[in-house]
């Protein structure tokens, strides 16, 4: 298997954050389908499933107080927080809504 080669990111904040994640899934999205010729929704799949099992492992490393960042898991809020946020983003968006609007210009 050939080595990938690792971009270097500046990730200084939650939107930054935000960013790399949602190109980094597309990227990714984007090689499985091209390369496994899968339906669609069958690499979605895959990809929510890849998540369920990182939020698991974050979890597992929470539980036992090893991470000292002091976030202690609430699986089944954590999991409802997590089938919202899906939700939310799969959804339509409405196009008067402010935080989907493109900034035109500054006044």
């Amino acid at each position: 298997m050939a080595m990938q080669r690792v971009e270097v990111v500046d990730v200084t904040d939650a939107e930054s954050a935000r960013a790399y994640i949602d190109q980094t899934v597309l990227a990714t999205f984007c090689r499985v389908l091209a390369q496994s010729r899968l339906p669609p929704v069958e690499v979605m799949r895959m990809l929510a499933s890849a998540l369920g099992a990182t939020y698991r492992e974050v979890v597992g490393a929470h539980l036992d107080g090893r991470c000292p960042c002091g976030w202690r898991p609430l699986p089944a809020k954590d999991i409802e927080a997590l089938h919202a946020s899906l939700a939310d983003a799969a959804g339509p968006k409405q196009p008067d809504d402010l935080n989907t609007m493109v900034i035109a210009g500054r006044a």
